[in-house]
C-alpha cells in the first residue's frame, strides 16, 4: 500500500539567505536517494520556515520495485560441452547461488539473472532520511554535541513518517518521532503526514512558503490601506527574505518623524530596509512617506507594543543617519580624497587611491582605443574617476555600506558637480549584480569596466581565483558587468590589450604575465558562454567563436549572434559540414609537411571546370566582404551570407575534382583553393563546432 513520507527537521533560527539554498539541495538529495533505493512515488514537495526543513514526499510505494541484474559469465564453449554443462558452468551458478539451469547464452556467453531482493519502504527509509539529513550542507555550520555532526544550526527536533508509522533513527543526539513543535516549542503529535499542514496552520505556522508568502503579501498590502495614496516600495527579494523570517507574518503599520523627510530618500529606505522585517511606503507620485510596515511573526496580539517597539528601532536608526549625514556633507567630497589614503584595498595592492590612480589610467587608455557609436567625454570620465571611490571615507558608507556610490552622487550633487559626474559616481558600481543594470553613459561604464578589470587582474594576480561555488570577492559577477556592459553598451576594444594595461599597472611583481592573461582570459570566456547561453545562443555555436579568437567581446556577440540567424538558412548546416572535411583535409596536408604553410592559388592551374568556378565564386564573395564593414564588428550576418552562397561550388569540387593528383603542382594548388576558402570561414568561426541536426545536440 502507498503512503506519502513526511521529514521535518527542527532547528533553531536558520538565517534566510540559507533557505532557498536549502531548498535546492533537499530536493535534489531527495529525489537520487529515493531513485537509487528504487522507489517510485508521485510528488516531492520541499517546505521550510526559519525553524523548519521539510520533505514531504507524495505516494510512495510501500516496497522496492523489483530489479534484475544481467551478470556475464564463461564462455558458452567452456561452460558446455555437447549440451552438457562444465565444472565451469556449474561453478559460475554456485557463485551466484543459482542451479545451472537457470543460465542462459547470449552471443557466445553464459549469463545468470540476479534478482535483488524488494525491501518494504519503512525497512530501507531510515537510511534514506539519515543520507538527507547528513548531506546538506550550508556556508556555515555549527557543532553543538559531542559526536560533532555539524549543520546550519543545531537540530531540536525530528519528525519522520511513513503513512502512519514513525521511522526511527538518530542524527547527532536527536532520535526521530512523531512529534513536532509549535511556536511555543509545546511537543505535538502528527498522527499522519496529510494532517500535518492544517495541524500547524491551527498552531499558527504555516509549513508550505508560497502560501506564507502570499500570506505576507497580503497582509502588508492590508496594512496600508488607510494610507492616503500609499504604496509599497519592497522587491520580491525583499518580500521572500521576509518570508524565511516568519511562520506566520503579521504586518504592522508603523510611522517616524516627519523631521527625517530632510534626508536624502536613499538613506530614510536603506535604514528601514537595514531591519529586513521592515517594508518601507511610498506615494503614489514615488516620493517616501513617513509610514513603513514592521512584519511580526505570529497572530495579531500586542499589537500597540510591537509597534513601539519598532518605532523606537527606526527612530534611533534615522538620527544615527542624520548625524552622519549632516558630519559627511560638511566638506566636499573632493576634500575627502585624501582619507582614502588610510583605506587598504589590499595589503599587497595598497590603498583605496592607489586603486583610483590606476583605474585613471585604465580609463584613459579605454578612451583613447574605444570604438562606439556614441562620443564620451574625456573630461567627465576623469572627474568621474578622481571622485569614483571618495564616498567610502565617509561614516554614512561606513555605516551603510549598500550606499556606496549612491552616497557618493547625493554628495556630489550636493556640491554642484555636473550631472554626468553625480550619476557616474553613483553607476561605476553598476551592475551591482547579474540582474542589475548597467551604466547609463559611456563615461560611467568606462570607469566601471576599468575599476571591474582592476579588480579581477589584481585579485589573479595574487592567486585569489575563485573556486567551486565560492567567489568571496565578487570576480564572477565583476567579469559579468565588464561583458554585459561592453555588449549592451556597444563598446569595442582589444580584451588583450586591456590587460596588457592593467597588468603593468599593478603594484606587484607578475613572473608570468602571459600565463595570467590566459588565465583572465578563460575566465572572461566563461562569463561570456554564460551571457550567450542567456540569449538563446546554442552551446555549438558559442563554442564555434569562442574558439576561435576573443579578442573583443562585442565582436564575439556579434560573431554568435549572425550564426545563429545565418543558420536558419537551408545551405548553412552543408557548408558547415564541407568546412569540417576541408579542415580535416588541410590538417592532414600540413601534417605531412611536418608543419603548416602559406597556400596560394596559381589560377593557371586550375584545370577542371569546378574548380575554376569555386575560385570565382570566391572571390566574388571576398570582394563582397572587403567592401562592407571591416570584419572587426562588421555585418556578419551579410558576410555569412555570402559564405553560405559557396555550398554549391564547394560541393561540385569535392564530386567531381581529385584533390590529391598525381601532378604534385596541381594538388598543391587544389589544397590552396581549399585554404582560402577555409580561412575566410575561421576569420568568424569555427564551424567543426557545429553540431548537424541530425547528430546529438
Amino acid at each position: 500500500m502507498n503512503n506519502d513520507i513526511l521529514l521535518e527537521i527542527g532547528t533553531e533560527e536558520i538565517p534566510a539567505g540559507y533557505i532557498p539554498f536549502a531548498v535546492e539541495q533537499l530536493r535534489k538529495i531527495s529525489e537520487t536517494e529515493l531513485k537509487s533505493a528504487q522507489l517510485p512515488y508521485k510528488n516531492i514537495h520541499i517546505w521550510t520556515t526559519l525553524r523548519r526543513l521539510i520533505l514531504y514526499v507524495e505516494d510512495v510505494a510501500g516496497q522496492q520495485r523489483g530489479t534484475e541484474t544481467e551478470i556475464s559469465g564463461p564462455s558458452s564453449k567452456a561452460a558446455f560441452i555437447d549440451g552438457k554443462p562444465t565444472a565451469a558452468a556449474f561453478g559460475f551458478a554456485k557463485k551466484y547461488g543459482a542451479d545451472v539451469s537457470e543460465l542462459t547464452v547470449k552471443n557466445d556467453k553464459v549469463y545468470i539473472l540476479k534478482k535483488e531482493p524488494s525491501l518494504k519502504t519503512e525497512t530501507v527509509l531510515p537510511e534514506i532520511l539519515k543520507k538527507v539529513i547528513s548531506t546538506l550542507t550550508f556556508p556555515k555550520t555549527m557543532v553543538w554535541e559531542p559526536s560533532c555532526f555539524r549543520f546550519v544550526r543545531p537540530i531540536r527536533w525530528i519528525l519522520a513518517l511513513y503513512g502512519k508509522k514513525t521511522v526511527k533513527f538518530q542524527i547527532a543526539d536527536v532520535k526521530s518521532s512523531n512529534l513536532t513543535c509549535a511556536r511555543n516549542l509545546k511537543k505535538i503529535k502528527i498522527t499522519e503526514p496529510k494532517r500535518y499542514s492544517d495541524v500547524l496552520r491551527n498552531k499558527s505556522v504555516i509549513v508550505n512558503q508560497t502560501a506564507r508568502l502570499d500570506a505576507l503579501k497580503k497582509t502588508v498590502v492590508s496594512s496600508i490601506k488607510n494610507v492616503k495614496d500609499g504604496e509599497l516600495s519592497a522587491s520580491d527579494e525583499l518580500f521572500e527574505t521576509v518570508n524565511n523570517m516568519v511562520e506566520f507574518p503579521t504586518a504592522i503599520l508603523c510611522e517616524f518623524d516627519k523631521k527625517f523627510l530632510n534626508l536624502p530618500e536613499e538613506i530614510i529606505a536603506n535604514t528601514v530596509k537595514k531591519q529586513k522585517n521592515l517594508v518601507i511606503v511610498d506615494s503614489k507620485t514615488k516620493k517616501i512617506l513617513t509610514y513603513f510596515v514592521g512584519v511580526k511573526d505570529g497572530i495579531s496580539i500586542n499589537l500597540d507594543i510591537i509597534r513601539d517597539g519598532y518605532e523606537k528601532v527606526i527612530a534611533a536608526r534615522l538620527e544615527d543617519a542624520e548625524f552622519y549625514f549632516k558630519n559627511d556633507t560638511k566638506t566636499k567630497l573632493e576634500e575627502k580624497i585624501e582619507r582614502l589614503k588610510g583605506i587598504v584595498f589590499q595589503e599587497k595592492l595598497g590603498t583605496i587611491h592607489d586603486k583610483v590612480l590606476r583605474i585613471q589610467k585604465l580609463a584613459k587608455w579605454l578612451c583613447e582605443n574605444l570604438e562606439t557609436e556614441g562620443r564620451q567625454d574625456g573630461e567627465i570620465i576623469e572627474r568621474i574617476c578622481f571622485l569614483c571611490k571618495a564616498d567610502l571615507s565617509t561614516e554614512t558608507v561606513s555605516e551603510f555600506p549598500e550606499l556606496q556610490g549612491a552616497f557618493g552622487k547625493i554628495c556630489a550633487m550636493k556640491d554642484g558637480e555636473p550631472e554626468g559626474v553625480s550619476d557616474g559616481i553613483e553607476q561605476h558600481w553598476w551592475p551591482i549584480n547579474y540582474e542589475g543594470k548597467i551604466p547609463v553613459s559611456i563615461e560611467a561604464s568606462v570607469v566601471s569596466i576599468a575599476d571591474k578589470i582592476d579588480t579581477l587582474a589584481s585579485d589573479f594576480a595574487l592567486g585569489l581565483v575563485p573556486t567551486g561555488s565560492a567567489d568571496p570577492y565578487g570576480l564572477r559577477r565583476a567579469a559579468y558587468g565588464i561583458i554585459k556592459i561592453a555588449i549592451e553598451k556597444k563598446l569595442s576594444f582589444s580584451l588583450k590589450e586591456l590587460m596588457i594595461q592593467v597588468i603593468a599597472n599593478l603594484p606587484l611583481k607578475v613572473d608570468d604575465r602571459v600565463k595570467l592573461i590566459s588565465q583572465l582570459e578563460d575566465f572572461i570566456k566563461q562569463r561570456l558562454d554564460t551571457y550567450l547561453k542567456e540569449k538563446n545562443i546554442l552551446q555549438d555555436e558559442i563554442d564555434s567563436v569562442l574558439s576561435v579568437r576573443l579578442v573583443d567581446m562585442l565582436d564575439a556577440f556579434n560573431r554568435a549572434v549572425a550564426i545563429h540567424t545565418i543558420r536558419k538558412l537551408p545551405d548553412f548546416e552543408p557548408i558547415a559540414t564541407s568546412f569540417k572535411r576541408i579542415g580535416n583535409i588541410l590538417k592532414q596536408a600540413n601534417k605531412q609537411e611536418a608543419g603548416s604553410r602559406k597556400w596560394e592559388v596559381d589560377e593557371n592551374l586550375l584545370k577542371e571546370p569546378e574548380e575554376k568556378e569555386l575560385y570565382q565564386k570566391f572571390l566574388v564573395a571576398k570582394n563582397k566582404i572587403e567592401n562592407a564593414k571591416s570584419l572587426k564588428n562588421g555585418d556578419y550576418a551579410a558576410i555569412l551570407n555570402e559564405l553560405v552562397l559557396l555550398r554549391k561550388p564547394v560541393d561540385n569540387f569535392f564530386d567531381k575534382v581529385l584533390i590529391m593528383d598525381e601532378n604534385e603542382e596541381i594538388k598543391t594548388n587544389r589544397l590552396a583553393l581549399l585554404s582560402i576558402t577555409y580561412n575566410q570561414f575561421i576569420k568568424i568561426a569555427d564551424f567543426s563546432k557545429i553540431i548537424s541536426n541530425d547528430s546529438d545536440r
